[in-house]
């Protein structure tokens, strides 16, 4: 507990490691893909992608969390602690839950039929509370500068 109260941008840093990892696995597959549907156009993002945007993430919220480290501002605890929680157990989560998916839902061989609700909620309820934690983050970093430039004067 005292390593996540000190040091919690290399949690950070660390997922985003594997993210680049991750990332370049699905690189190989090319049906690897998120179809995202906005009324008659549809959005095709590959999934390196998508990780190799949310692991640069990664090393800038590391980066913060180091800078306030380095400048001797204290952030909230707990709200560090919950933020840090649910940015970097989201992926495993997702990856799980996705997989669970996939097999109560298999792939239908009827093509007019679209099966994908349930995985499009589901990406949409992690999508809000990933978005939910890093409101979090910013609720955190206000709060702290405040209270570090109000009891320094």
């Amino acid at each position: 507990m005292k390593l996540l109260k000190q040091n919690v941008y290399y949690y950070f840093w660390i997922t985003a490691i594997v993210l680049i990892a991750l990332s370049i696995y699905w690189l190989n597959f090319e049906d690897a893909v998120l179809d995202i549907n906005v009324h008659d156009t549809y959005f095709v993002i590959h999934h390196a992608h998508i990780l190799q945007l949310i692991a640069f993430l990664y090393i800038l919220l590391g980066f913060i969390y180091w800078f306030f480290k380095r400048i001797n501002i204290k952030l909230i605890k707990a709200l560090t602690q919950l933020h840090t929680s649910i940015s970097i157990l989201i992926f495993p989560l997702y990856i799980i839950c996705s997989y669970l998916l996939e097999l109560l839902y298999p792939p239908s061989n009827f093509t007019l039929f679209d099966d994908t609700q349930n995985f499009q909620l589901l990406i949409t309820v992690i999508t809000l509370i990933g978005l939910l934690a890093q409101l979090l983050f910013i609720f955190n970093i206000v709060v702290s500068i405040i209270r570090y430039f109000t009891h320094k004067n």
